[in-house]
């Protein structure tokens, strides 16, 4: 079995090699995952915090339990469980260069679920990451094979399957509906609101820097649309579009969309659309959007304008995005978008240009503060102050900028805070930064408890506690205000329902934990001294022990040891009836 699951890996390879230069899917290879109608609350690379949306969430009709079955025949490849994330997620390849991943799934089916229970006993721990073909003979599974149920694991907000097709040879995520999965479709994309954004300081856009065109405001009676069809503008401008898509009539939701052109006078000048991303670029998506309005409401405006260290297909701007007249005059502007199915939705406007009153315009690239420290999007950058550093990799940021250093003091911190931000786009940074602090004195049995944090307000995030030499090393995905503080306090733990009484009906334990700075690192529970698997949900902090196989009648000790990620630990042991 092991040598059949080599010779595929070749074909994989190879195949694989000719579907990225042909981009034709196979369109009858995969059946749906589900046996019922396909129905989208979430489409592939809807814009998500810091990423495209890896695949496709279907509908499951609201409960926990819908089969999952194998769209294709091929052979268990990935399992990971999580109390985060995809929850517990099954990853399968198939011998046509392609793999299937399936998220927030409630339990695995036959060979596969027997296969999870005994990798978690072995080794002692609910979460994991393996692949079953390096330590257990190879798992096939044929098409059509009940393979799993649907749940709501994970970061899922809601029972769902998530859906993904991938690249076998690189995990690449392609959108599954263009692999046949039927999708009956005939509603057209919304257009929700149009925005002009003023390039620089000295350009306008009607009387100051923003102007909405189109925008909704929602009363008490509903909803009132607002649109202006003409609009000044002087100097160099750029334009933002929200729109979203319902794939089927009488459905809530925000899905993506498929595509969206901007035509000037007639001419295209900007296109988007995600058929296929690299999860290390994904995100590039802060830079594409209004990253300021989408915190604030969560509402994503697509923005024209392309900063030059933003590197992805998915988007092309002519002159990067940002439009600028040589006379006076009217033009026209016209956003096309459409959906998977080609619905389309058309939204035309006009602007008037006229020039700045100096006829110069001023770009920000040509700004220098001498103050600051400049960074190039393309190169690497160490900045070293007295006691910080930090190490950005080449295309942390989007373009050319300045990046500000400031240094502070905080009462809850051991060190000086250390702020690092960059000045002229201030998004997250594309890639992580490694941020090293210098050690503080303390003794040497509290060495073990520093920790690097990132401060934002009230909250304080835990970075990381690596210690090389004189320093603290940390890793962040946003930049931040960051120091050096220690982490004493151990994890909490509270009984909850019938546990909290000192009683156990059922068999099912639930307890409640959590930690107030670095996090759960482990957490174990041994049923009469013996080691119990229990399944921790992080978004109710609950840990369930399914005790039934070990509890006994009458007394029972249920004894719990969480620890944090720098080793602070809770034990407790519970007396429970049953």
């Amino acid at each position: 079995m092991r040598h059949s699951a080599l010779l595929w890996l070749l074909v994989l390879l190879t195949t694989a090699a000719h579907i990225l230069h042909a981009q034709d899917f196979p369109t009858d290879y995969f059946d749906p995952p589900l046996h019922r109608a396909t129905s989208l609350s979430a489409s592939f690379a809807e814009i998500r915090p810091n990423h495209f949306h890896s695949g496709l969430d279907l509908r499951i009709g609201g409960k926990i339990g819908e089969p999952v079955y194998a769209p294709a025949d091929g052979y268990v490849s990935r399992i990971a469980v999580s109390p985060w994330g995809g929850g517990k997620v099954l990853y399968l390849t198939h011998p046509n260069g392609y793999r299937t991943a399936f998220m927030h799934l409630n339990d695995f089916c036959g060979a596969i679920g027997a296969w999870v229970h005994d990798y978690q006993y072995a080794h002692h721990v609910y979460a994991f990451d393996a692949a079953p073909t390096e330590t257990a003979d190879t798992m096939w599974v044929k098409k059509g094979q009940l393979v799993a149920h649907a749940g709501n694991t994970g970061g899922s907000g809601g029972p769902h399957l998530h859906y993904d097709i991938r690249y076998a040879h690189n995990d690449q995520p392609i959108n599954p509906l263009y692999f046949g999965l039927p999708l009956n479709d005939v509603v057209p994309p919304v257009i929700r609101g149009i925005r002009l954004y003023a390039a620089d300081a000295v350009s306008t856009v009607g009387k100051g820097s923003m102007l909405s065109l189109l925008s909704t405001t929602r009363t008490r009676k509903g909803s009132q649309s607002r649109w202006l069809d003409t609009v000044d503008v002087s100097g160099r401008f750029y334009t933002g579009i929200y729109t979203t898509d319902v794939s089927e009539p009488g459905t809530q939701g925000k899905n993506g969309v498929e595509s969206i052109e901007l035509y000037l006078d007639g001419h295209k000048v900007y296109s988007y659309g995600v058929r296929t991303f690299l999860f290390e670029e994904t995100r590039v998506v802060n830079a594409l959007i209004d990253y300021a309005e989408y915190r604030r409401s969560r509402e994503y405006y697509l923005l024209s304008r392309v900063l030059r260290g933003v590197r992805t297909p998915c988007v092309w701007a002519e002159g990067g995005g940002i439009f600028v007249f040589d006379e006076p005059g009217t033009h026209q502007l016209e956003y096309v978008v459409k959906d998977y199915k080609g619905n389309t939705a058309r939204r035309r406007f006009a602007v008037r240009y006229r020039p700045t009153a100096t006829g110069v315009v001023r770009s920000p690239e040509t700004d220098t503060l001498s103050a600051f420290e400049p960074i190039a999007y393309y190169k690497k950058k160490r900045l070293v102050r007295t006691g910080f550093e930090v190490d950005m990799a080449e295309y942390t940021v989007y373009d050319n900028d300045l990046l500000t250093y400031t240094s502070g003091q905080h009462p809850k911190m051991l060190t000086p805070t250390h702020h690092v931000s960059p000045t002229r786009h201030p998004l997250p940074p594309h890639k992580m930064l490694t941020v090293r602090i210098a050690k503080p004195e303390v003794p040497p049995e509290l060495q073990h408890k520093l920790v690097v944090v990132c401060i934002d307000g009230k909250d304080i995030r835990y970075c990381g506690a690596r210690h090389e030499d004189d320093y603290l090393a940390g890793r962040s995905g946003t930049w931040g205000t960051f120091a050096i503080t220690l982490d004493t306090t151990p994890p909490t733990l509270q009984p909850v329902g019938l546990a909290a009484k000192g009683q156990c009906a059922t068999g099912n334990v639930q307890v409640k934990i959590g930690d107030d700075l670095s996090g759960i690192g482990s957490y174990h529970c041994y049923v009469n001294e013996q080691w119990v698997l229990s399944e921790y949900d992080g978004k109710t902090r609950t840990l369930t022990t399914d005790a039934r196989a070990f509890l006994h009648k009458g007394r029972n000790e249920v004894r719990y040891i969480i620890t944090d990620e720098v080793g602070n630990r809770t034990e407790r042991t519970l007396i429970l009836q049953h």
